[in-house]
């Protein structure tokens, strides 16, 4: 799937459209306590965050928002965890309507298990849908969440290379308790979405942390122009120059063939200016290049193996 991914990104650039691809990684840090959220008593010993699930998007849809109405899918995370109609339902038909990506679960944590953390590696990102929207359960209680919606990761047309959010518990106003407690009667009508840090037994310490880092980029330049890379002769029968005139750097270079599999990789040393490419052990036709630089961002370039 990733390398599929990989390939129709490249296939993309090659084609001429802008688009660029960022893989993002997200730390997820708990910071709920028995001294700040929940006056000094000891928290449930079951205590824990439900899986923390999410979905990429556009502004052509919001899954949720403070004083809004909760759907049934966000329902079932804050009330019991369950991320089936969320998933299979809500973000699914946002998928069919091209207005988001992909669904993405990143695991639960309890706290018992003495971890703090829950990390979630490799997201990729398109730019037409920059938006993240994220939550998780805190649990057990009648209704409670945290939740980021529709965080864009781009800013002045690039992509950000890192956010740190504080997050604060919210309710989601569909079933009433103010205790850790599950089976509560529902809030009849139901209630808005609304932040209930400061409200016992919260106080207002952050109850979680989210840290959102930029891994690399695929497509669009940030660090090594397109014109700085100049492969010749191209068409070749199999012998490739590729020069780097500005003396950037590049770690690494990858072929692949139009069905998108990789067939050679190749990792280049530092301050190398000019590297000779010997494909000449493949079939005549037509292969992409993807060059990668020291910012982590990959370049494409088409390549024309001649007939011998």
């Amino acid at each position: 799937m990733k390398r599929s991914f990989l390939f129709f990104s490249l296939l993309l650039s090659f084609l001429g459209y802008t688009q660029s691809v960022a893989t993002y990684n997200i730390t997820f840090t708990n910071y709920w306590n028995a001294i700040d959220h929940n006056g000094g008593s000891a928290l449930p010993s079951n205590a824990h965050w439900s899986d923390l699930v999410g979905v990429n998007h556009n502004s052509s849809i919001t899954f949720l928002e403070l004083d809004g109405i909760a759907t049934t899918g966000v329902e079932n995370i804050a009330e019991v965890g369950n991320q089936s109609v969320f998933q299979t339902m809500e973000v699914q038909n946002a998928i069919d309507a091209n207005f988001a990506e992909q669904f993405f679960d990143a695991g639960n944590l309890f706290l018992s298990s003495g971890s703090n953390t829950i990390v979630y590696t490799g997201l990729e990102v398109s730019e037409h849908f920059p938006l993240l929207t994220m939550l998780s359960m805190i649990a057990p209680s009648p209704d409670w969440m945290i939740a980021i919606t529709s965080l864009s990761l781009r800013e002045n047309n690039s992509w950000k290379p890192s956010i740190i959010i504080d997050l604060f518990p919210f309710d989601a106003g569909t079933e009433d308790g103010n205790t850790y407690s599950l089976s509560n009667p529902a809030t009849n009508p139901q209630d808005v979405i609304t932040n209930i840090s400061g409200v016992p037994p919260f106080n207002s310490e952050k109850v979680a942390q989210l840290t959102i880092t930029l891994d690399f980029v695929l497509g669009k330049s940030t660090h090594l122009s397109e014109e700085t890379i100049k492969i010749y002769p191209n068409p070749s029968k199999g012998h490739f120059s590729i020069t780097n005139f500005k003396n950037a750097e590049i770690n690494s270079i990858e072929i692949y063939n139009v069905l998108g599999r990789l067939v050679k990789q190749l990792s280049i040393k530092p301050n190398t200016l000019k590297i000779d490419l010997n494909l000449s052990e493949l079939n005549s036709g037509i292969y992409l290049l993807s060059v990668l630089d020291d910012a982590g961002v990959s370049h494409t370039k088409k390549l024309v193996i001649e007939y011998i």
